[in-house]
C-alpha cells in the first residue's frame, strides 16, 4: 500500500510540474506591434478573419466601454482620463472545424470558443498598434494540445495578416 501512495504522489508531482511548466510558457495572450493607423490595422484584422472563412460574431469597443462606465465604478483619475487607450477593440469568432476537433478531444475545451483577437493603441505609445489574441492553454491531453496548436497557428496567421 505504501508503494501505491509513493507512486501516486510521484505521478501527481510529475503532472503538476508539466502543468506548471506549460502555464509558465504562456501569458494568456500573444501580441505583436506595428506602426500604422489604428483603423487600417482594424480593417486588416477584420479582413484576415473573414478571409479565412470565419464570421465575426461580435466586435467589442473596449475603450468606449471603459470611458462610459468609469464614473459608475469609481475609476476616474484627477486628469479625467478613464482609459489607457486611444482606441481598443476586440472581436469574437469561431472555427467549426477546429472547435469540433478541440471539443471531441475534451468537452471542457468549449472554454476556448469563441476565439478572441484584439487591437489597441495606448495613450502612452501613440502610433504603436498592438494586435493579438487570447491563447488557448491546453492541459496534458495530446489530442487537446494538437487541436489547440492548430487554433493558435490560425490565430497567429490572422494577426500576422492584419499587420501586412
Amino acid at each position: 500500500m505504501r508503494n501505491f501512495f509513493k507512486i501516486a504522489a510521484t505521478i501527481v508531482a510529475m503532472v503538476a510540474m508539466v502543468l506548471t511548466a506549460h502555464a509558465g510558457e504562456t501569458k494568456g495572450f500573444k501580441s505583436v506591434k506595428t506602426k500604422a493607423a489604428f483603423d487600417d490595422v482594424f480593417i486588416g484584422l477584420q479582413d484576415a478573419v473573414i478571409g479565412k472563412g470565419y464570421n465575426i460574431d461580435y466586435v467589442g469597443h473596449m475603450n468606449t466601454m471603459l470611458n462610459r462606465t468609469s464614473k459608475a465604478v469609481g475609476s476616474v483619475t484627477e486628469k479625467g482620463s478613464t482609459s489607457p487607450y486611444v482606441n481598443a477593440k476586440f472581436m469574437n469568432f469561431c472555427s467549426a472545424k477546429l472547435t469540433h476537433e478541440a471539443v471531441s478531444a475534451n468537452p471542457q475545451n468549449i472554454a476556448i470558443c469563441p476565439y478572441v483577437v484584439f487591437i489597441y493603441e495606448e495613450k502612452a505609445e501613440p502610433g504603436v498598434i498592438h494586435v493579438g489574441y487570447r491563447r488557448p492553454v491546453a492541459g496534458p491531453s495530446k489530442r487537446t494540445r494538437k487541436a489547440f496548436d492548430k487554433i493558435e497557428a490560425m490565430l497567429t496567421d490572422v494577426i500576422n495578416e492584419a499587420i501586412k
